[in-house]
């Protein structure tokens, strides 16, 4: 049975947020039917399906600074910030008070739906090669395996072997309909197994290369999320062999010492720094809801301002201490660089780098960094380490300096770390007058779940503890 679908209105959020009352929030709209291998194509090429994850986490993590007091209107400051902004970063018990909608749970449930609805019927689409439908929905798969990836590790504890069969997750949905009741959070255990089973399948059907760009799914879009998914899991043998198979077609990184602030007063178009598909690091590219990230809504942390050498063009480039004709005390995070949540050349460097300083070898760990740092820094000279656990540290740091405030993914460093003593960290945001705690593996690290979701779930679905 076809699904009806509006291709180009289902997912206006701000209506279906406001009017829809079913548990995940979430309501097609209008009255078309997709009928073509074309028509599942545009469905996927939506903004909206182009945009996955979230930013907001990150105001949970050592890298976030905010002062009390915003200097002006164009940076923020605890005073100025939404309510709920406000909250995560003072380690709230509270997060969304009523009126305010977790946007990043109902967007990718949404997505969810539309990716359901494809990978259920594009193969019975007229007008499409079989080929054609299986690398559309392959590209389902893959968006549905990132979104899930996302919203696990936002809502739940982060994976670990011995107790993820009885953690709970995250509402597992993998057909199109959105009216059922009563759901109840599938373990994060069961969750993962579906993220890795929607990647298999997808990695058969889709093509090696995409003949248009990469906001389509390749083989290696899949590979990249596998390899992703795998570290996560603490599957480091397996993480490492699917970053190597990505590496070996995709080792171009984009070399910012050749690029500058071009714009020292301006927003976008700060830099000449190229994005998106005209970056040639992006393998599957996915934007955050808001295109450009964080920035200019946070301060680097001085933790993190401090591990970058003065050479380093990441922080010349994108942590400025003047901004918009105005002299800060403190450097901003201004990048205006869509950020890409997906799939990249830097992030595979990074996995591929850790695991082998956990299982392999060392050598090449520093060889990965050292050339990823060679297009990071000015006249770089490189690091010698042997010792394993010296270079699994080192490579750890590069991981902070490169994906820094990319989607919440340091969030998800600390959980997976802080389960190792070794790497635990206590993040502490300091204000004028008082200073926020949040210890290693405290429950606050978990997002809670909406309460309109809980109200419409009330008996089969546990909150967060917090």
């Amino acid at each position: 049975m076809k699904t009806i679908y509006h291709i180009l209105a289902t997912l206006a959020l701000a209506t279906t947020l406001s009017a829809c009352d079913s548990y995940l929030d979430i309501k097609p709209k209008g009255e078309r039917i997709p009928e073509t291998a074309s028509d599942y194509r545009s469905m996927l090429s939506h903004p909206n399906i182009q945009k996955i994850g979230e930013t907001y986490p990150v105001y949970l993590t050592d890298d976030c600074y905010l002062p009390d007091s915003a200097v002006n209107t164009a940076t923020p400051g605890l005073n100025t910030i939404t309510p709920y902004l406000k909250r995560l970063y003072t380690f709230d018990k509270e997060v969304f008070g009523d009126g305010e909608d977790d946007t990043f749970w109902f967007s990718a449930y949404s997505r969810i739906f539309t990716n359901n609805v494809v990978v259920r019927e594009v193969m019975e689409a007229t007008e499409g090669t079989n080929e054609e439908k299986n690398a559309i929905r392959g590209e389902a798969l893959v968006n549905r395996a990132l979104d899930y990836l996302y919203l696990v590790n936002g809502y739940a504890k982060h994976y670990n072997e011995a107790t993820a069969d009885n953690d709970p997750g995250v509402p597992l949905l993998l057909d199109a309909d959105i009216s059922q009741t009563n759901l109840t959070r599938a373990s994060v255990k069961s969750v993962y197994q579906q993220i890795l089973a929607d990647l298999n399948e997808a990695e058969k059907a889709l093509p090696a290369e995409i003949s248009t760009n990469a906001f389509h799914a390749s083989k290696d879009a899949a590979r990249g999320l596998l390899a992703r998914t795998l570290l996560y899991m603490g599957n480091y043998a397996d993480a490492l062999k699917a970053a190597n198979e990505v590496i070996a077609r995709h080792d171009t990184l984009l070399n910012l010492t050749q690029y500058a602030v071009v714009k020292p007063n301006g927003m976008i178009g700060r830099t000449n720094v190229p994005d998106a598909d005209a970056n040639p690091e992006s393998i599957f590219i996915k934007y955050a809801p808001y295109i450009f990230g964080v920035s200019s809504k946070v301060f680097p942390s001085d933790t993190l301002l401090n591990m970058y050498p003065g050479n380093d063009m990441r922080m010349a480039l994108f942590m400025p201490d003047k901004y918009r004709g105005t002299q800060l005390t403190h450097a901003i995070w201004a990048p205006f660089v869509r950020a890409n949540t997906a799939i990249s050349t830097p992030e595979m460097f990074l996995i591929a780098a850790e695991c082998e300083a956990r299982v392999g070898n060392a050598q090449r760990a520093m060889a990965l960094i050292n050339k990823l740092r060679d297009h990071r820094i000015h006249t770089n000279t490189h690091v010698v380490l042997t010792d394993k656990d010296s270079v699994l540290n080192f490579v750890l740091a590069e991981r902070r300096r490169e994906l820094a405030f990319n989607g919440f993914t340091r969030l998800i460093d600390l959980k997976r770390l802080n389960l190792d003593p070794r790497f635990a960290t206590t993040v502490k945001h300091v204000g004028a007058n008082e200073t926020w705690v949040l210890m290693p593996n405290d429950p606050k690290y978990v997002l809670p779940i909406p309460q309109k979701v809980m109200r419409f779930n009330t008996n089969s679905m546990t909150q967060n503890e917090r």
